[in-house]
């Protein structure tokens, strides 16, 4: 009987054209059919948004490469419903140029292709390079390879995914990879007043100031701390946000069942 073959999703937020994505893509298995659906340009920072109210169209590169100018959240709708010939075996998310760790998993639009996978019942992982400017992309592809196979050959728990943060690696190097919990970072205004060509002022996104928070419980690290000591971190993140310790208080009598919250000043 013949083995049937591993079929994998490729997407990520930084672009079709992106050398992180172009570098997983030639990191993995030869044997491993994949398809590349990415946006036509850099979605950052769009989170898990649909394009509900917008025409998305789909663009064919080459046999099994496609951008559309969508979200990355619509690139895994629209390989999963449309391009590929059945559900693929995984969706990997990257290599994102630049880290997804703490609260930035929020607004990450490489992490929401790969929640929005495990939405339909796919295993998925996000894969970003933690570092600026200069980008050492093989050897975060061979890490990022690494986890896949292992993804692949053992499975992952219901509703949960994997995100990845692999720091610059030198070439040859294999890497110590960790599990870890999100981190938090407190970010400062990084708002700047400008004017637009007709002189009517707004506000600009910049560089934003941010500080660390040092945090461990249940003797796990935390996923900025394994990065700045130049190690990977993987943390297992779930669809299900429903904060059991509060459920939890409420069965306690911290808060009654029912009762009527009052504002007051």
């Amino acid at each position: 009987m013949k083995c049937r073959e591993t079929l994998v999703l490729l997407t990520n937020d930084d672009g079709i054209s992106s050398e992180g994505l172009s570098a997983l893509e030639d990191a993995l298995p030869r044997d491993w059919t994949l398809c590349v659906v990415a946006p036509d340009r850099a979605r950052n920072a769009t989170s898990h948004s649909l394009s509900l109210e917008t025409l998305i169209r789909v663009q064919e590169h080459a046999p099994g490469r496609f951008s559309t100018s969508g979200t990355p959240t619509d690139c895994v709708n629209i390989g999963v419903h449309r391009l590929l010939p059945r559900k693929p075996d995984l969706v990997l998310s990257g290599i994102n140029l630049g880290g997804n760790l703490c609260e930035d998993v929020t607004y990450s639009g490489t992490v929401a292709a790969a929640l929005e996978a495990r939405l339909l019942n796919i295993p998925s992982l996000a894969f970003s390079l933690a570092a600026r400017d200069e980008y050492f992309f093989a050897p975060a592809a061979r890490i990022a390879t690494r986890l896949a196979r292992a993804v692949l050959a053992r499975g992952l728990p219901p509703g949960v995914l994997l995100n990845v943060n692999i720091p610059n690696l030198v070439d040859g190097s294999r890497g110590r990879i960790f599990w870890t919990r999100l981190g938090r970072k407190h970010y400062g205004d990084c708002l700047i007043e400008e004017t637009d060509e007709q002189g009517r002022p707004g506000y600009r996104f910049g560089r934003a100031p941010m500080t660390f928070l040092e945090e461990e419980e249940d003797g796990h690290l935390v996923d900025w701390r394994v990065v700045e000591q130049g190690d990977v971190s993987v943390t297992p993140l779930r669809l299900n946000m429903t904060d059991e310790h509060f459920l939890a208080g409420i069965a306690q009598g911290a808060f009654a069942e029912g009762e009527t919250w009052t504002a007051r000043n």
